[in-house]
């Protein structure tokens, strides 16, 4: 796959893990690292973020490339905190 390729599923996993915080935690959040696992392991992209403006609200979340879907979503305490206080359930 040239860098073409990827820097195509990349901004498009990108782009779906930004609408899912959106979408289901009413979160704006910025990407911060994101890394492209070898297909051999998986069609993943692995991503870091936070919310905007709350640095030490961060999170790890996947996305398949195939699928859009997104998958192994982790969060700081510090945001874990504002998700309860906004009734999230976060078990």
């Amino acid at each position: 796959m040239n860098t073409d390729e990827d820097a195509e599923l990349i901004s498009k996993a990108k782009a779906t893990a930004i609408k899912h915080m959106k979408d289901k935690y009413g979160l704006d959040v910025e990407i911060t690292y994101e890394h492209k696992l070898p297909t051999y392991v998986a069609y993943s992209i692995n991503f870091k973020g936070n919310v905007k403006g709350q640095k030490g609200q961060t999170f790890d979340i996947s996305v398949d490339y195939k699928t859009q879907k997104t998958s192994d979503f982790i969060i700081s305490s510090e945001l874990e905190k504002v998700l309860l206080k906004k009734g999230y359930d976060m078990n």
